[in-house]
């Protein structure tokens, strides 16, 4: 078993700080790429969209699929 960093691996899977998809008000911080912002007006649905392309693209390029912590509620992944 190793310890892997998530920052990392969303990183080292092509999303940058700072990515958002395209015509989305939701996006990776500039800061940190562990933070889902909203850059102000994105909807529930917007930030679940991202989390889950987060979450595909990691697991696509890694084999890794990333769990969100905290426990979202009424959303679905």
């Amino acid at each position: 078993m190793v310890k892997v960093s998530a920052a990392w691996l969303i990183e080292h899977s092509g999303i940058h700080k700072g990515f958002a998809l395209p015509g989305s008000k939701a996006a990776i911080s500039g800061k940190h790429s562990l933070a889902i912002t909203n850059r102000g007006g994105a909807s529930a649905s917007e930030i679940a969209e991202l989390a889950r392309y987060i979450i595909t693209t990691v697991g696509n390029k890694t084999g890794i699929y990333l769990v969100p912590e905290p426990t979202l509620v009424g959303l679905e992944l």
